[in-house]
């Protein structure tokens, strides 16, 4: 059987001090004095025989045995805080999601649907921004980002990798003379300046990377699009999300090259949260959409 099991109220003490590395936060957050956090976790650490903090002037510290511990504490309260909420009488469950815009208007939005009919007591809650989440202060269940945004404590599954190229109109390619990738350089450019920074690079432009004009910095695929599509420019965007418009020959990408970055857009959520079913379920379909999605991209004919 093992030994006895801790009180509930010194092992949550414990967990919330470990997250916050703060006897004061943790006793914001549970609703209890500083001092009864301390006597809580003292409590815990003469049950369990090893110290789990050191006590520094200003601040606490795990040791080693407090680091060993906490996210296993966490993932078991985690655990906890599930099984009541899926016996619980409410039906529904809620999912927060949090992705890029880009990731959601073109790809994950028209695809939440059947994930929805599959799992009717699922409600998605979506929230879209290119910042990074802090599972710990946010009601975030998953988020999708670059891979830059990803911490130890996270599990992360890659769904695209960061390729990228310009696109444009035919129209626009036709009225500029854009035959070569040098031509680039004098036309209205929209995207990451990082990505056409390399891009040019990689196909061979001189000074490609020292090239710091750019007519418009927004950040979101879509948008760059949307003014590449009325003629007004060339975006660098990811073409597997704009399939359909490179298909229809509403958008045409005028040089083979790819651009690659390291990272990838990838789901991420904490590794304490694993045995979520709800992130399970959301798991594993958008990993099972995101390959069937490359696939299908990988079959299209450039």
């Amino acid at each position: 059987m093992g030994m006895k099991l801790p009180p509930i109220a010194a092992i949550r003490a414990f967990e919330a001090a470990a997250r916050y590395q703060s006897f004061t936060r943790a006793a914001e957050e549970l609703g209890m004095t500083q001092a009864a956090v301390s006597y809580q976790i003292k409590l815990l650490e003469d049950r369990i025989g090893v110290a789990l903090f050191v006590r520094e002037p200003r601040q606490v510290t795990l040791t080693a045995a407090g680091r060993k511990l906490s996210p296993k504490v966490t993932e078991a309260l985690d655990l906890l805080g599930s099984a009541f909420v899926e016996v619980a009488r409410k039906p529904e469950l809620h999912l927060v999601i949090s992705t890029l815009p880009t990731v959601a208007s073109t790809w994950l939005v028209p695809r939440l649907p059947s994930f929805q009919a599959a799992n009717p007591e699922i409600r998605i809650k979506l929230h879209t921004s290119n910042d990074s989440i802090d599972f710990a202060r946010e009601d975030v269940d998953v988020m999708i980002r670059g891979s830059d945004s990803v911490l130890p404590e996270h599990e992360v599954f890659s769904l695209f990798p960061m390729e990228y190229a310009p696109v444009c109109t035919a129209d626009y390619r036709e009225r500029h003379a854009i035959a070569h990738p040098a031509d680039l350089l004098k036309v209205r450019r929209f995207g990451a300046q990082s990505w056409w920074a390399r891009w040019l690079t990689g196909a061979g432009v001189e000074n490609g990377s020292d090239d710091r004009r750019m007519d418009l910095v927004i950040g979101v695929q879509t948008i760059d699009v949307g003014l590449t599509l009325q003629g007004q420019g060339v975006a660098m965007v990811m073409p597997i999300f704009f399939a359909d418009e490179l298909n229809s020959g509403r958008l045409i990408r005028p040089f083979q090259h790819i651009g690659r970055d390291e990272r990838s857009y990838s789901l991420v959520y904490p590794k304490s949260r694993r045995q979520s079913r709800k992130i399970r379920l959301f798991r594993d379909w958008v990993v099972a959409e995101a390959e069937a999605t490359r696939s299908a991209f990988a079959a299209i004919p450039v």
